[in-house]
């Protein structure tokens, strides 16, 4: 690890902007990139890393991930993103978005209001915090998921005032149903409040999805999951989300929630590879060992061979890492670029956030150190170096 705040990581194959991998140094300087360019030209009289042919990439930031090691973020409190946060570190996450559960409004409220509040730079050893993802209360009671059917609301305006209004600015993200009473109002508040309206545990028609998306949706929400499948008389919300260039498409690829073959497939197409972003959609129960748990809102959750699973045999949201999907969709046959893309690169721009997701001079020293196999050997947020 470096004995400064400025260094320059040599030696290095760098994932471009235009995600090319090119031999190369990156110079970081007081927690920014001070210059990208050959080794040689790279801030003479700085400390040097050689990094022996490795690859530096943009860190990963993560927009969907509820929890891990038995903590979840609905709780807000210090010890819970602490441990999140460092766990999403060692696997080359420096920010992520805090995504929340359906319980009871009240709770929902107050819980975002402490993750609004504790929104910010990265804890120690940790990942950026960069706001609320409010994966509910308004999604579809035929695709809740583990989301329980009694906490299920309507996108209300009072309701979207009051999250607004809680949030402070910290509302990042928040999944819709749009088939549901009063949808169209509450994506276009949001929307028109800066918040990434992500269509999402839904039972919505092509036309009902293109409408969403008309009113200012701009994402989907593990795409796939939670939604009706693709029929070629009655094709449903996916292709209409695929089809539109203007959205982000979240993937789980943990090789449970979605082929692992159809991820490769919509990472060749050029006109979806740009928009495809992985996520971990990671609960409370991620990294926690084989046997029966209760997640945070008590919902009871079976985890089999590193896989959650309600105890009817449903799927429980993931146990994955953001590295670990990178992983799958190389043995997909995607090439190594494309998924790191998928990983930092693009979730970055879903969010706008325009000061990281890119190895580019100007922007935050947020970056990872991998390996060829894609094993994560140094993380790096702000500057500040962390092994996993």
């Amino acid at each position: 690890m470096p004995a400064t705040d400025e260094y320059v990581l040599t030696g290095a194959r760098v994932l471009l902007p235009d995600g090319r991998l090119e031999p190369g140094a990156v110079h970081v300087r007081a927690g920014l990139i001070a210059g990208v360019g050959p080794d040689d030209d790279a801030a003479p009289g700085a400390e040097r890393i050689d990094l022996g042919g490795r690859i530096v990439a943009p860190g990963f930031v993560d927009t969907h991930v509820h929890g891990g090691l038995g903590y979840n973020v609905m709780s807000a409190d210090e010890p819970a993103l602490r441990a999140i946060g460092r766990r999403l570190r060692a696997a080359g996450v420096t920010s992520f978005v805090a995504t929340t559960a359906s319980v009871s409004f009240d709770r929902i409220l107050h819980a975002v209001r402490g993750l609004a509040a504790a929104t910010g730079p990265a804890r120690p050893g940790g990942a950026d915090l960069l706001g609320v993802h409010l994966e509910g209360p308004f999604l579809s009671p035929d695709f809740r998921g583990v989301h329980q059917r009694e906490n299920l609301v309507d996108p209300e305006p009072a309701r979207i005032a009051e999250l607004l209004a809680a949030a402070g600015g910290a509302l990042r993200i928040c999944t819709i149903a749009p088939e549901l009473p009063h949808a169209e109002s509450a994506v276009r508040t949001l929307a028109a409040a800066g918040v990434r309206v992500s269509v999402g545990h839904t039972a919505a028609t092509f036309e009902q999805a293109r409408a969403a998306i008309g009113w200012g949706a701009r994402r989907a929400t593990h795409l796939f999951n939670a939604m009706p499948p693709i029929h070629h008389r009655d094709p449903g919300p996916v292709p209409a989300l695929l089809a539109d260039e203007s959205v982000y498409l979240e993937i789980v690829a943990d090789g449970l929630h979605v082929a692992p073959e159809l991820i490769g497939a919509l990472a060749a197409l050029p006109g979806v590879r740009d928009r495809l972003m992985l996520v971990s959609d990671g609960t409370d129960v991620a990294g926690r060992p084989d046997g029966d748990h209760h997640r945070w809102d008590g919902t009871a959750v079976r985890v089999t061979g590193g896989r959650a699973f309600t105890p009817s045999g449903g799927i429980a949201g993931s146990t994955s890492t953001l590295i670990d999907g990178v992983r799958v969709l190389l043995a997909a046959g995607v090439p190594l670029p494309v998924a790191l893309t998928a990983a930092g690169r693009n979730p970055a721009r879903s969010l706008g956030l325009t000061d990281r997701g890119a190895v580019a001079a100007g922007l935050r020293a947020d970056l990872i150190v991998v390996d060829d196999e894609a094993a994560i050997i140094h993380t790096i947020v702000h500057g500040q170096w962390e092994r996993p």
